[in-house]
């Protein structure tokens, strides 16, 4: 009979399937929400081993664990010796340890070959593989700050370990979101095939004031933005987002991230990010304001009263581009409504080498299964040469395949 806990695999994503993660655990007050990070990790994909120490188990009852994950937990080195089993250079070695959250005892004590715990032990086998590993420190935010902690840190990122560094609140080093969590993971375990690359993403809608309080837009959520850009960092990219006037919150591993509001801001930000440094992509995804009010009134326009509105054409960011960069890979969208598939090809194409760009994404955004608001899409990739791929499924889904075209 199948674990429960196994149902949830790969229910938010396939990016960890067929990876073993050994998710270790030491004695933080934050190792309470460990096993929500064990789940998160199987959601995505990963079979989860967890491993517990001495005092780790103290604080949370390994059964909690096996429930979480359908796993026995490591809680110490028994006949299998599973410290060389899993973290040696067996072929049942795992492909990434995750320890999260760690403490500064623990890391002291790994990066000074000390192996007196389940996961010192582990810890300090794994060093002498290739195996990654990702550590994540709690504690106070002192502690962080101590020159013996700080030189630790330091020695094991020397040797290939990865931190995770905590976010800084109320004086305490405390866990970051379980999804930046699983970001750095999935980060850790894809293909780097944007590894050393700048990537440029707009997303979101951008917004024409017709006075004070009222403005003209449209309905984009900034999801197939969003998406393309958190899928640029976890291939390795060096992202930067510029977004709009989204509900939506970037990832937080997007840490390079600016909001704007207007056309005009998107426009200026993009073009002083290219002027400032060299972009191998740049891809267009926002949906920007087409026209804008003629006139703006920096007051609340009575209600009472008609108004003429007249609008005139905004600057066109996408022009603009291979001009300032020619070498840069540029990627637009070309969103249309209720367009037959011949209408929306003959358009994306002509947009396409008028802005001199090498790819250009088209899509129909009239039904409501897909386009602007839905997490669907359903898209026609064009490059320069005519070639075009069509596909349809999740924003988070052909984000991927995008970049697989496009890489």
């Amino acid at each position: 009979m199948t674990h429960p806990s196994k149902s949830i695999v790969g229910s938010d994503g396939k990016e960890l399937e067929g990876k073993v993660i050994l998710h270790c655990i030491t004695s933080s007050i934050s190792c309470f929400l460990a096993p929500q990070i064990s789940r998160s990790l199987m959601r995505h994909g990963a079979k989860v081993i967890p491993v517990l120490s001495p005092e780790a188990a103290k604080f949370i009852h390994p059964m909690i664990f096996e429930w979480a994950t359908g796993e026995i937990p490591i809680t110490k080195i028994e006949g299998k010796i599973e410290h060389v089993m899993f973290a040696g250079l067996s072929e049942n070695k795992v492909d990434l340890i995750l320890i999260a959250p760690i403490t500064a005892n623990s890391i002291s004590k790994i990066a000074n070959g000390i192996m007196d715990t389940v996961v010192t032990l582990i810890a300090g086998t794994a060093l002498g593989t290739a195996i990654p590993m990702l550590m994540v420190p709690t504690m106070h935010e002192v502690m962080m700050c101590n020159p013996a902690v700080k030189e630790n840190i330091s020695k094991l990122e020397n040797n290939g370990v990865q931190i995770l560094y905590p976010r800084v609140e109320e004086e305490k080093a405390k866990i970051p979101e379980t999804e930046e969590i699983i970001d750095f993971c999935i980060r850790i375990l894809s293909k780097p095939d944007l590894k050393d690359k700048k990537i440029l993403v707009t997303a979101g809608p951008t917004r024409a004031y017709i006075d004070g309080i009222r403005f003209i837009s449209n309905p984009s959520s900034g999801k197939m933005g969003y998406a393309i850009a958190l899928e640029a960092w976890r291939r390795g990219g060096d992202v930067k987002l510029v977004y709009g006037a989204s509900m939506l919150k970037p990832a937080p591993v997007l840490k390079n991230s600016v909001k704007t509001t207007t056309a005009d801001e998107m426009v200026s930000e993009v073009v002083k990010s290219i002027q400032e440094e060299k972009y191998d992509y740049v891809i267009l995804a926002a949906a920007m304001n087409d026209f804008a009010p003629e006139e703006y009134k920096n007051e609340k326009l009575s209600s009472a009263e008609k108004i003429d509105l007249s609008l005139v054409p905004t600057e066109k960011l996408a022009d603009q581009i291979k001009t300032l960069s020619p070498t840069t890979k540029l990627i637009l969208f070309k969103a249309e409504y209720q367009k037959t598939y011949d209408e929306l090809i003959d358009i994306a194409v002509r947009r396409l080498h008028k802005a001199n760009a090498d790819y250009i994404i088209a899509n129909d955004i009239s039904s409501t299964e897909y386009g602007f608001e839905s997490d669907m899409n359903k898209i026609t990739v064009i490059d320069s040469k005519d070639k075009r791929d069509s596909m349809e499924g999740t924003k988070k889904d052909l984000a991927k395949r995008i970049f697989d075209i496009i890489i």
